[in-house]
């Protein structure tokens, strides 16, 4: 077998010229290829370095003479790039966090198996010199049985990087948190159990958490921030005493606490620096012909990621989505699924579970595993009124639109399972000569959302005609309220203001001539698409009615109307409409809603409030 291992960096920026500066000093290496986003950044960084620079990642990957690669791209990009690695037969060092959830990290780890190819997760801290003799005094007994761990690293940063403002693969969790989770995952094992959480959102990522769990028997406590400098330590805590790293993610001096009142310091610098540990320890594998790392293994990074998802989650949504599945049905759950495809608007980032219960029954049980286990959950009819967060959204969705859509008719009476679109439901009652839900048949909503909004257009809404609905309180118990005990609002109604579940609505309506309530709704078809920006994705009416006044007409005489951030515009057809023109993002859709409410207070006094809602990290 050779004794140089050639390597290629995917990624030329700033990671990346570290990493390289330490891999000139290990004897086995030699860097032959980079690659990069933009040619004349890889091409300088190639003539540095001496090395070849490549057009693409993907033409790295198919050179014969790259035998590992480094993979050192925004973290969005380390799970997608590490596949193709492995599978193109390169063995792996990619820079941490390995994957953006441990569900993702599943997909890299069996990428890896599937090869029979070395991949490790480039966590540093592992392999600086100290690191070895640390957890091996802590492993004799030194503190006695461990207990608890507190990761602190909070660094003001002067400038937040741009890939940490990434909506997708940004912020400190990922950042920092990983070396976090890494510490915690060398002492604890287990079950995770979130006790707190406490985030500070800016630009739609974290950029400080603070989150309390256990781990198995062992209680830990990360503190990520890049708003402060409150510190950078690691302390763990035992039956015996105690030990407290400096710095842990680059770790050189430690000191133990006895009960006797003594200490013992370690100081143990680094050889060369912090990446070259780590980089003599890979090439060391890679020549001995390993898969895995003992120090830094597939099951550790699956179990770090896992700890991350709690930490952004603040609840172990992998063990809430197995319960899903036992109530649910093992298709009707989905993890890390973008939510674009589920909203009007056609944005928004994944949720950590997407659930589909296909039954009152199945949606009952779900929502009794949601409210045992604590989770955040959304209940998601049709997505309209609703802006989702870029990030996506830290909770579980309990999508009812391709479940509850039962519809039964008594007389004069129409109930509609939650689920159900209201614009079927009006045709539904059309069909059946019924009139009074003439108003909905252009509404882009589910039953469960009209009841939760007291949907309505045209001079009708939800409340003139709903009898009652049977709803699930928070404290699970179920009941059937009448239309008085709904309380239905402008806009409103106890579904919203108390935390109600709707899982079915009885409409009292009234007998009719078929083909009158057809022109009726053909009228209002008409008028909404000769008025309405319908050919564009939006969510429906952006601000609720200002009393005494229009959104739409106030909007329009400040002269906002084609008013553009990104994709996102204010129609040119109907001003009281955000449209999404050309793949605009949450964040265009934020910028053109927060400026109109600017414009509009400033120039004639009235505050508008917007109809949308908005789900995730804004």
């Amino acid at each position: 077998m050779a004794d140089t291992v050639r390597w290629g960096i995917i990624g030329a920026g700033n990671i990346a010229e570290r990493f390289a500066r330490s891999l000139a000093q290990e004897p086995h290496s030699r860097l032959v290829a980079v690659s990069g986003r933009t040619p004349e950044k890889v091409r300088a960084f190639a003539e540095k370095h001496g090395a070849g620079a490549c057009e693409s990642h993907d033409a790295l990957l198919a050179r014969p003479d790259v035998d590992a690669v480094y993979i050192a791209v925004p973290h969005l990009l380390h799970a997608e790039w590490a596949v193709k690695a492995l599978k193109a037969g390169k063995a792996v060092l990619c820079e941490k966090p390995a994957a953006l959830s441990a569900h993702q990290m599943g997909a890299v780890a069996q990428a890896a198996m599937d090869a029979d190819v070395l991949y490790m997760e480039a966590m540093k801290t592992r392999f600086v010199p100290l690191y070895e003799p640390l957890m091996d005094h802590i492993g004799d007994g030194a503190i006695g049985e461990v207990g608890s761990v507190e990761v602190r690293l909070c660094r003001e940063y002067e400038q937040v990087p741009a890939y940490a403002m990434e909506p997708i693969g940004g912020g400190v969790a990922y950042d920092m948190g990983i070396y976090a989770a890494s510490w915690v995952r060398q002492l604890a094992s287990g079950q995770i159990c979130v006790a707190s959480a406490e985030h500070t959102v800016r630009g739609q990522v974290d950029l400080a958490d603070d989150v309390a769990m256990t781990v198995g028997d062992v209680a830990a406590r990360i503190q990520v921030s890049a708003l402060s400098n409150e510190g950078c330590s690691a302390v763990v805590r035992g039956s015996l005493g105690s030990v407290e790293v400096d710095d842990p993610h680059r770790p050189e001096h430690a000191v133990f606490h006895y009960a006797d009142g003594t200490t013992e310091v370690m100081d143990v610098p680094y050889d060369v620096d912090d990446f070259y540990g780590m980089i003599e320890h890979f090439v060391d594998l890679y020549l001995s012909g390993e898969t895995q790392s003992p120090r830094m293994s597939l099951a550790d990074s699956l179990a770090m990621a896992r700890i991350i998802d709690a930490v952004r989650s603040g609840y172990d949504r992998y063990a809430v989505a197995d319960s899903l599945r036992l109530d649910a049905g093992e298709g009707s759950v989905a993890l890390d699924e973008p939510l674009s495809g589920r909203t009007t608007f056609k944005i928004g980032g994944p949720a950590d579970v997407v659930v589909t219960p296909e039954s009152r029954g199945k949606l009952i049980d779900c929502l009794r595993t949601l409210r045992e286990a604590k989770a955040p959950f959304f209940v998601l009819g049709k997505g309209s009124d609703l802006l989702v967060s870029d990030s996506g959204y830290r909770g579980v969705v309990l999508d009812l639109g391709d479940g509850l859509t039962d519809v039964t008719s008594d007389g004069c009476e129409l109930t509609c399972q939650a689920g159900v679109p209201i614009v079927e439901a009006s045709e539904m009652a059309a069909a059946l000569g019924l009139t009074g839900l003439e108003f909905a048949c252009g509404i882009p909503g589910s039953v469960g959302g009209a009841v939760f909004m007291n949907a309505g257009a045209y001079d009708g809404c939800v409340a003139d005609v709903l009898k009652e609905a049977e709803v699930v309180f928070p404290d699970g118990h179920r009941e059937t309220l009448s239309v008085d005990e709904l309380a239905l609002g402008y806009r409103t109604s106890r579904v919203r203001t108390d935390g109600l579940v709707v899982v079915s609505a009885t409409f009292e309506l009234s007998r009719g001539d078929e083909e009158k309530i057809r022109a009726r709704m053909d009228e209002l078809t008409a008028r909404r698409e000769a008025k309405q920006p319908l050919e564009l994705p939006s969510a429906g009416s952006t601000f609720k009615r200002p009393e005494g006044h229009f959104a739409g007409q106030l909007i329009s005489e400040a002269g906002l109307q084609g008013y553009r951030v990104g994709g996102a515009e204010v129609s040119t057809k109907h001003a009281g409409f955000v449209v999404n023109v050309d793949r605009a993002c949450a964040a265009d859709v934020r910028a053109v809603i927060a400026h109109v409410q600017e414009v509009v207070a400033e120039k004639d006094g009235v505050t508008l409030e917007p109809e949308v809602r908005f789900l995730g990290w804004f």
